[in-house]
């Protein structure tokens, strides 16, 4: 009888029916209560507060078998808007690990990228860093940028940004090595008009795809002996004798429509009231496979 009233007295229980126990109780007794832990989940009490959970090894195996089964699949709608955005986006969970990769993600990283996994496997040489990163996000830290080279595309650089979420972190992952040699197309670009007018052969002009000069330059400017700041916003076929406006329109309009066409001759007016003759050639300009202006170069025809 007395062993059953001490054994009542070390047994309490939490409001929603689980066992608890004391910590020195614990310690005294812990053959009685590692036999209750087996079967149960028993929390341990540190100065009359829950602060530890003894827990069988099975029933841990098993509830995490359970939580894996019933994780609830993300939203089809998040799903549908990450997927629809081209740069590759990553969802962690609270203890770092694969959540959610959109299309850009999978589509770059393969099964590196897959559910549950962790993202140290992009980058053997810089995966530590990254890891560091994330968990700094996941304790509290404030976004956490990255420089990374990983393994599938070992000659990229990738700049990868840490942010935190409520649960959990977003992981963005930028190409760094395609906005340098983007700025060196740009560059690259910007010295061969300029190389191509300084020899006084041909003028380059932008035109918007409703027939608009945009950013017209010093050259054009000085071949048709007009002010730039007049020809800023002007109809490009409003330069053009109104006899040839109707072949080089349809020039134009080609290009517009992304076809190469050959140059054709025409007249454009000059400030000065004169007709200056003169080769138009129209190419598209194609920003990820769509056009999005079209180039004009225009020369002098010898006279």
């Amino acid at each position: 009888m007395s062993v059953i009233c001490f054994m009542d007295e070390l047994v309490g229980r939490r409001p929603d029916g689980r066992l608890q126990v004391t910590a020195s109780a614990l310690v005294r007794h812990f053959g009685e209560w590692q036999e209750r832990a087996a079967r149960t989940p028993v929390y341990v009490l540190h100065h009359g507060r829950p602060r530890l959970v003894l827990l069988g090894v099975d029933l841990l195996d098993r509830a995490a078998v359970d939580e894996a089964a019933v994780m609830p699949p993300p939203p089809p709608l998040l799903t549908a808007v990450l997927d629809g955005i081209d740069l590759p986006l990553l969802l962690l969970d609270q203890r770092g690990e694969m959540g959610i990769a959109n299309a850009a993600a999978r589509a770059r990283f393969g099964d590196q990228v897959a559910t549950g996994r962790a993202l140290v496997a992009l980058s053997s040489r810089d995966g530590g860093a990254l890891a560091a990163a994330i968990h700094r996000v996941l304790d509290g830290a404030g976004a956490q940028r990255v420089a990374l080279v990983a393994d599938r595309f070992p000659e990229r650089l990738l700049r990868i940004v840490v942010e935190p979420l409520p649960e959990g972190c977003l992981v963005r992952i930028e190409d760094a090595s395609a906005e340098r040699e983007a700025r060196i197309a740009v560059a690259e670009r910007d010295a061969i008009v300029a190389a191509v007018e300084a020899t006084g052969l041909a003028a380059i002009a932008r035109v918007s795809l409703r027939g608009y000069l945009t950013a017209p330059r010093p050259a054009l400017a000085a071949l048709l002996r007009r002010p730039v700041e007049e020809l800023a916003g002007a109809r490009f076929l409003t330069l053009v004798d109104p006899a040839d406006r109707p072949a080089l329109g349809e020039s134009l309009e080609l290009a517009s429509g992304g076809s190469e066409t050959a140059a054709r001759p025409a007249r454009l007016l000059t400030g000065n009231g004169e007709a200056l003759a003169t080769r138009v050639g129209f190419w598209p300009m194609r920003v990820g496979g769509r056009v999005e202006e079209v180039v004009a170069a225009l020369a002098a025809a010898a006279a």
